[in-house]
């Protein structure tokens, strides 16, 4: 298994690019693709979690960029309307 460093700092917002330990061009695609958001070299903190989770999809289950683009974005999405539910079986 192909071991990825990627840093969760505590008390940054954004992180500069060269800190991380990811390719370039995967990380150029991921832009492109609206992943992540590449401002002056610099990535959201946020972001960074997305990589994290892309990449672990695809080093551990071996599903392509695109697969696990789309399954980060569906368990997301999970999140949101499990909080909502949540947020609505406290308001009964």
């Amino acid at each position: 298994m192909k071991l990825v460093r990627v840093l969760f700092p505590a008390e940054e917002d954004w992180l500069p690019v060269s800190r991380l330990s990811i390719h370039p061009g995967l990380l150029e695609i991921m832009e492109e693709l609206g992943v992540v958001e590449v401002i002056d070299e610099k990535l959201e903190s946020r972001d960074l979690y997305r990589i994290n989770k892309i990449t672990r999809l695809r080093d551990t289950l071996g599903v392509n960029l695109s697969g696990a683009i789309l399954i980060c974005d569906l368990l997301e999405r999970i999140k949101e309307l499990e909080d909502e539910v949540r947020q609505l079986k406290e308001g009964r």
